[in-house]
C-alpha cells in the first residue's frame, strides 16, 4: 500500500495559486529529489505532507499508521532541552520497551507458578530480541556517533538547544530525525548547514535508509547520490521523472525539445486549416472548410498542446559606485565570541585590501558567523579591534535572513514595505525592482512569516541591489537559493570587496583570491589560518605531495626533534666569547629554516582545516608550538651573538 496518496491537491495565498491538480503516489522505499524555482511551492508541499498546514484543496491519503518526520528550513525554537537529552527523546519507544523488560524481569523472579514463569520468560526473550534489534543497549553510543558525524561540539552536547546558533539548531533536529527513524523522512535543504565532512555520512545514511524519502535540495550531486526519482515544481504543476537528477536533467530537456515541436507542429496545422478556410468558406468548396474548421477545432480540444511555457531567467547585479580606501578592513589583537570566559575565535592580525575575494572556510560551529557579525559591527569584540577603511559600504547577507537581519521587523511585514522602507521609490518602482529577482504579483505583498526561504534570499539580494557598498560580507549566500549561476555571475562582475563564508567549493574555485581557514580546538577558541592563493592553487599544493605532520616526520622531513643539543636554554645565558661573522651567518641560516617550516607546518594545517581532520589538526598545532619555540630560542641565541659582539667591541674601544 502506497505511504501518501494525493489527488486534485490545490494550494493558495489570497489570489494567488501556489499549486494546482496535483496527483501523487508515494511508495515504500522511495527516494525523491524534490526540485524547483524558488517560490514555486516545494516547502508548501512538504508542510501539507507533514500535515503542518492543512489549509489546502483536494485530497490527501495517508497509511494509517503511518511515521513520518519534517525537518524545516527554519531551525528549532527555544528549546530549553540540552542537545543529548533531546535526542535521546527519539529513543522514547525504544526506552518504553526497556521499562517493559524490567517490569517482565521482574515478573519472572516473583512468579510461582512454573507455567506462567515459563510463558513470561518466553515472551522476556521476544521482547529482549525486539530491544536489541531496536538498539536499545547502544543507544547512547547511537547518539554520540550522529552529533560526531554531524560536527556538533563535544561541549555543546549538555548544552541547551536554544544556546546553539542556527544551523546547529537545524544540524541536531536533522540528526533527531535519523535517529526516530520514521517510515517517511521529509527534508527540507538538509545539506544548508552541512560542512564537506559531514554530506559523505548523510549520504551513506539516506541511501541505506530502511523507509521513503523526500527531499528539497538545491546540490544536484547530493541529489544524484541519494534519489531515484525527481519531482520537479514549476508554473503551479507537478512533473515526475524516474531515475536520478542527472537522467532527470536529460529527460526534461528532451521533454522540452518535444513539446516545442509537438506545439510548433500543431501551429503550422492550425495555420494551414486557416490559410484554407479563409480561401475557401465563401466558395465552391465551403463544406469542405468548414468541415475542416470542425476538425481543427476538436483536435485542439482533445489533442490541443499549450505553447511550453519558458523558465525565468533574470539578472543579479550589486552597484558600486563608491571607491573604498585600499585598506578595507583590519583586524588587531582580535578574539571574538559571546562570553568572555568562552572565546570563540582566536584570530591573527589581518588585512583584507580593496577588490580581494576572502572565502573564509571550516567546519560548522567554528565561529565563521561569529566572525562576520563581529566585522559588520552587529556582536562586540571580546578583545581587539576591527577597523573599517575610508568610504568602506557594507553591504551584509545574513545566514539566518529573517532572524538575524529582519530581526526589529515585524514578520506580518511584506517585501514591498521593507523595499520602500529602504529607499523612497514609487509604487510601480518597488514592484518593478521586486520583479527583477521574480518577486511578482502577490508575492510582493506576504508577510515575511509565509516566504520560502529562496524568497528571503531574493528579497535579501534585492535590498543589497539598492544599497550601493563596495564590500559585500555573504554568510553562506547559496543557502536556500536555487540561481548558483545567477550569483555567481554577479560577484564575479562586481567591482568592490568580498567576504564570504560558503561550503560551496565550485563558488571558492570561481571567486576567491584568499582563503582563511578556520581550525577547530578541543581546548580553546578556533584558530584562524591565513592563505593568500586561489583555491585551484591550494588543491595544486595539496596535489604536489604536502603531507601531514606524521609522514613529515617519519620520512626525514628535517623538522627539529625535541631535545636538540644544539638549541640553547635562554634562561641559562652565560657571557659568550666573540663570535666569528660564519657562527652568526649560519645562526640566520638556521632560523630562516626554521621559519619555512613554520610555513610548511602552517600550510598542513591549512589542509588539514579543510579535510576537518581533527587528529591531524591537533598534532599540527603541536608541531606549530613546538617549531615556534625553537625559532624563538634561535632568535635569543642570535641576540645573545650580537650582545657579545658589541660588548667586545665595546671593550676593545675602552682599550
Amino acid at each position: 500500500m502506497s505511504l501518501i496518496v494525493a489527488s486534485g491537491l490545490e494550494k493558495r495565498y489570497g489570489d494567488q495559486i501556489v499549486f494546482d491538480q496535483l496527483d501523487f503516489r508515494i511508495e515504500q522505499k522511495d527516494r525523491i529529489g524534490l526540485v524547483g524555482p524558488n517560490g514555486s511551492g516545494k516547502s508548501s508541499l512538504l508542510r501539507i505532507m507533514a500535515r503542518q498546514d492543512e489549509m489546502f484543496e483536494g485530497r490527501l491519503q495517508s497509511r494509517q499508521g503511518l511515521t513520518l518526520g519534517y525537518l524545516e528550513q527554519e531551525p528549532l525554537g527555544a528549546d530549553r532541552r540540552t542537545v543529548f537529552a533531546l535526542l535521546d527523546t527519539a529513543f522514547a519507544d525504544v526506552h518504553a520497551l526497556g521499562r517493559e523488560l524490567d517490569q517482565l524481569t521482574l515478573a519472572i523472579e516473583t512468579c510461582a507458578d512454573e507455567g506462567q514463569r515459563q510463558a513470561l520468560i518466553t515472551r522476556y526473550g521476544r521482547m529482549q530480541e525486539e530491544y536489541q534489534e531496536r538498539g536499545g543497549y547502544d543507544t547512547d553510543r547511537s547518539i554520540e556517533e550522529t552529533l560526531v558525524n554531524l560536527r556538533i561540539p563535544r561541549q555543546a552536547w549538555q548544552e541547551p538547544v536554544a544556546r546553539l546558533s542556527g544551523g546547529q539548531r537545524t544540524r541536531v533536529h536533522l540528526g533527531y530525525l535519523i535517529l526516530q527513524r520514521p517510515q517517511l523522512l521529509l527534508l527540507d535543504e538538509p545539506t544548508n548547514y552541512l560542512d564537506v565532512a559531514s554530506m559523505p555520512w548523510l549520504e551513506r545514511t539516506l541511501q541505506n535508509w530502511p523507509g521513503s524519502i523526500v527531499l528539497v535540495s538545491h546540490d544536484g550531486h547530493f541529489l544524484d547520490r541519494v534519489t531515484n526519482r525527481i519531482w520537479e515544481m514549476n508554473h503551479h504543476r507537478l512533473e515526475i521523472y524516474r531515475g536520478s537528477y542527472a537522467h532527470y536533467r536529460e529527460q526534461r530537456a528532451a521533454r522540452k525539445a518535444r513539446q516545442e515541436k509537438e506545439y510548433q507542429a500543431q501551429q503550422a496545422y492550425v495555420a494551414k486549416t486557416e490559410e484554407f478556410v479563409r480561401r475557401f468558406k465563401a466558395g465552391q468548396r465551403s463544406k469542405e472548410a468548414r468541415g475542416r474548421e470542425t476538425r481543427m477545432r476538436r483536435h485542439l480540444e482533445r489533442h490541443g498542446i499549450d505553447r511550453p511555457e519558458k523558465d525565468k531567467i533574470w539578472k543579479l547585479g550589486f552597484p558600486c559606485t563608491r571607491r573604498s580606501g585600499e585598506i578595507v578592513v583590519r583586524t588587531s589583537g582580535l578574539v571574538v565570541g559571546y562570553q568572555v570566559d568562552r572565546p570563540v575565535m582566536q584570530v591573527p592580525d589581518l588585512e583584507i585590501r580593496r577588490t580581494a575575494t576572502v572565502a573564509v572556510l571550516g567546519p560548522n560551529g567554528t565561529g565563521k558567523s561569529t566572525l562576520l557579525r563581529t566585522i559588520v559591527g552587529q556582536i562586540r569584540a571580546l578583545a581587539g579591534t576591527v577597523t573599517l577603511g575610508a568610504n568602506v559600504r557594507i553591504g551584509y547577507f545574513a545566514q539566518h535572513q529573517v532572524k538575524d537581519d529582519y530581526a526589529t521587523v515585524d514578520a506580518s511585514r511584506s517585501p514591498f514595505d521593507l523595499i520602500q522602507d529602504q529607499k523612497p521609490l514609487q509604487d510601480q518602482e518597488v514592484r518593478d525592482h521586486l520583479g527583477m529577482f521574480q518577486l511578482q504579483g502577490e508575492d510582493v505583498f506576504r508577510p515575511l512569516s509565509t516566504l520560502s526561504g529562496g524568497q528571503k534570499s531574493r528579497l535579501m539580494f534585492a535590498k543589497l541591489a539598492l544599497a550601493d557598498t563596495n564590500f559585500l560580507i555573504l554568510d553562506e549566500p547559496m543557502s536556500h537559493f536555487d540561481s548558483f549561476e545567477v550569483l555567481q555571475a554577479a560577484l564575479k562582475q562586481y567591482a568592490g570587496t568580498i567576504l564570504m563564508v560558503t561550503h560551496d567549493r565550485t563558488l571558492v574555485d570561481a571567486l576567491a583570491t584568499e582563503l582563511w581557514f578556520v581550525a577547530a580546538e578541543d581546548d580553546g577558541p578556533a584558530q584562524l589560518v591565513v592563505r593568500h592563493e586561489t583555491w585551484q592553487a591550494y588543491q595544486q599544493r595539496v596535489a604536489d605531495g604536502f603531507t601531514d605532520w606524521d609522514d613529515a616526520q617519519g620520512s626525514g622531513g628535517g623538522l627539529p626533534k625535541a631535545g636538540d643539543p644544539a638549541t640553547p636554554d635562554p634562561d641559562s645565558r652565560q657571557e659568550m666569547t666573540r663570535p666569528s661573522a660564519h657562527q652568526i651567518q649560519r645562526l640566520e641560516k638556521e632560523i630562516e629554516k626554521l621559519e619555512q617550516k613554520v610555513g610548511q607546518v602552517l600550510d598542513r594545517l591549512a589542509e588539514a582545516s579543510a579535510r576537518n581532520d581533527s587528529e591531524a589538526i591537533r598534532k599540527l598545532r603541536k608541531a606549530h608550538r613546538f617549531l615556534q619555540d625553537q625559532t624563538d630560542r634561535k632568535w635569543d641565541e642570535w641576540e645573545m651573538m650580537h650582545t657579545a659582539w658589541e660588548n667586545q667591541d665595546r671593550a676593545e674601544l675602552l682599550g
